[in-house]
């Protein structure tokens, strides 16, 4: 709980035409308000001068200060979604070290199905252990860059890679050495066979 006690407001001289011209209409509201950015917003400067709020909440969260002490965040839906998701993530991630932490000596069939990555089951110890490393250092990188893409990607890469691995007949021809002397070079028809075909 929150309780502000002070407000500082910055007064600032209305800056020449040219100049504001040239800046974000936030910022052109934000000095015309007459009222400091980092400070808290209250219920009264949000009935009078909400166009501000909302253009400032489009470049950065907003703080708001209710009348009962409680301080909310204003921030575009992309923010708060990408946040949810990203606090998601970080719960999957480290519920999942706990699991592998536990199990480290144990092979990932005994364990994979107890995490959101059940498919982890088609690898080896070492592949899951390469898999962990990846995941952590990608939740991170989310963290910082704002977006899960790369994260989201590389799952679906792992995901994949085990789907293929269950399928023992398309493993075992991918794995088979090829047989050089076997290979048969195919060559186009020629138009005497392709007026043939279509006879």
């Amino acid at each position: 709980m929150l309780v502000y006690v002070e407000s500082y407001v910055e007064r600032e001289t209305m800056a020449r035409g040219s100049t504001a011209a040239k800046m974000p209409a936030s910022a052109v509201r934000g000095r015309a308000s007459g009222r400091s950015a980092d400070a808290p917003w209250s219920p009264t400067e949000i009935q009078r001068d909400y166009r501000t709020l909302l253009d400032r909440a489009k470049d950065t969260p907003q703080e708001v200060l209710d009348s009962d002490g409680e301080l909310l965040i204003i921030q575009t839906k992309g923010v708060a979604d990408f946040l949810r998701r990203l606090q998601a993530q970080v719960a999957e991630t480290a519920r999942f070290l706990a699991i592998f932490n536990e199990h480290r000596e144990v092979p990932p069939t005994k364990w994979a199905m107890q995490t959101g990555y059940p498919w982890l089951a088609a690898f080896s110890s070492d592949e899951v252990e390469e898999f962990t490393r990846e995941l952590v250092a990608d939740t991170f990188d989310a963290a910082q860059r704002g977006t899960l893409e790369h994260l989201e990607g590389d799952l679906r890469a792992w995901s994949s890679t085990a789907g293929a691995y269950g399928q023992s007949d398309a493993m075992r021809a991918m794995l088979s050495p090829v047989d050089l002397e076997g290979i048969v070079e195919v060559l186009p028809p020629s138009e005497g066979q392709v007026r043939a075909a279509e006879a």
